[in-house]
């Protein structure tokens, strides 16, 4: 088989829970080499509310997001550490639009929502204007690709440079650029909400969306992102 992410040939060992459980292989597998590109984050060294590498609880950017919103349950997931290799990963599947790569960490996006199945899952969404240029939304791309049922509660109302194009003050202010929509308006009552975007880097797109499901009677809320 061929790597998903450099796309040269290599041998795929079966796990031994893959040969008891007669588990099928994936034609989507990253080779070794590859797998070392990445860094999974260390949950036992991480600031509780966003996944940030921090010696104590909550970090200071938490602890200011905290002043700005003291009713929100902090809880963020991140996977992997958005360093260089992370950060030309995105570049070959969101910016340059290599959808095929959406498959590469099926695996461990696959085992962390296994656990749980009892929550609502909600992507972030692009604008039309977007969606329309880069042709997918990439959050939705990843959840898909790791079999990873999601429902598209939010609708984005308002066009924006993308993050990756802001500077820090600039990611930090701005308007609510989301809502939701009417036909979902009594869907979230008693719900267990798992908010997912991609890369967390302020938390302000998160915080925005977590505005919307706030007003309504949620059980839970949680973030997830594939980096941070």
């Amino acid at each position: 088989m061929n790597c998903v992410y450099c796309e040269h040939p290599f041998i795929k060992v079966p796990s031994i829970t893959e040969l008891l459980l007669f588990k099928p292989i994936s034609d989507h597998e990253l080779c070794l080499q590859c797998q070392k590109k990445f860094h999974l984050i260390d949950k036992s060294s991480v600031c509780s509310g966003c996944c940030r590498e921090y010696p104590g609880n909550l970090c200071e950017d938490c602890k200011r997001w905290q002043s700005k919103y003291p009713a929100y349950p902090f809880s963020h997931t991140a996977l992997f550490h958005y360093d260089s290799e992370m950060k030309q990963w995105f570049e070959e599947y969101k910016f340059k639009g290599n959808y095929a790569l959406s498959h590469t960490f099926s695996k461990e996006i696959s085992n962390f929502f296994k656990q749980k199945k009892n929550s609502l899952i909600i992507p972030l969404p692009l604008s039309q204007k977007r969606l329309a240029i880069r042709g997918f939304n990439q959050v939705e791309g990843i959840l898909a690709s790791a079999g990873v049922s999601y429902s598209d509660y939010l609708l984005r109302i308002r066009e924006d440079k993308p993050q990756a194009q802001k500077s820090r003050l600039e990611r930090l202010s701005g308007e609510q650029p989301f809502v939701l929509k009417p036909e979902y308006e009594s869907c979230l009552t008693n719900q267990a909400v798992f908010l997912v975007d991609d890369i967390y880097t302020t938390g302000r797109t998160l915080f925005y969306a977590s505005e919307i499901i706030l007003k309504y009677p949620v059980k839970k809320l949680e973030t997830f992102s594939l980096a941070r």
